[in-house]
């Protein structure tokens, strides 16, 4: 009887371990941290997007330290959209060092509304933004339907998966409002 107990307790132990260790090396490779920086993140993001999904992702630099990536998608049955992806400064300490930032990540749907189909399209809007409560949807000044998200990196890190979770869910999103998004619009 004693030696099941401590074969069930080294057989535990052992799981805890690997479980733990396989951790570790999973936040050594995979979690983003607040950088002061405006492009290291990115880069993490864009290799685990390339990498662990064979996404497409092409780099926009705003300025000589600041990247955003772009992710095309083709569509069907909606027009082709994008993503783009670009990290934020949320909060800094009194010395100016960021302590907190975001990564947001926006769908461009490429649908301009037309004057006349705003208020239609608003009431959809409107209502998917009571109903959805991490995104928000919105018509841009162009006259552009926008979904966007922002995660928020802190001390303690944030997985770099959720960037992908959070494409994944804004584009199941955008399947699900479009046909009531296409019927408006007609």
């Amino acid at each position: 009887m004693r030696t099941d107990r401590n074969f069930v307790c080294s057989a535990l132990l052992a799981s805890v371990l690997t479980a733990w260790m396989a951790g570790v090396g999973w936040a050594d490779n995979d979690v983003l941290t607040v950088t002061q920086d405006e492009s290291s993140m990115e880069r993490i993001i864009e290799q685990n997007l390339k990498e662990a999904h064979q996404l497409v992702v092409n780099e926009k630099m705003l300025s000589a330290d600041d990247l955003m990536l772009q992710l095309p998608f083709k569509g069907d049955p909606m027009p082709a959209y994008r993503y783009d992806i670009d990290t934020q400064a949320l909060n800094k300490d009194d010395d100016g060092k960021v302590t907190e930032r975001g990564v947001r990540i926006q769908l461009f749907t490429t649908i301009k509304v037309a004057a006349d189909k705003w208020p239609a399209v608003l009431s959809l809007i409107n209502d998917f933004n009571r109903r959805k409560v991490f995104s928000a949807a919105y018509i841009d000044s162009d006259g552009e339907i926008i979904l966007d998200w922002t995660l928020n990196v802190m001390a303690q890190g944030l997985a770099t998966e959720y960037v992908f979770d959070v494409v994944a869910r804004e584009d199941k999103l955008w399947h699900e409002m479009w046909p009531d998004v296409s019927k408006a619009l007609q």
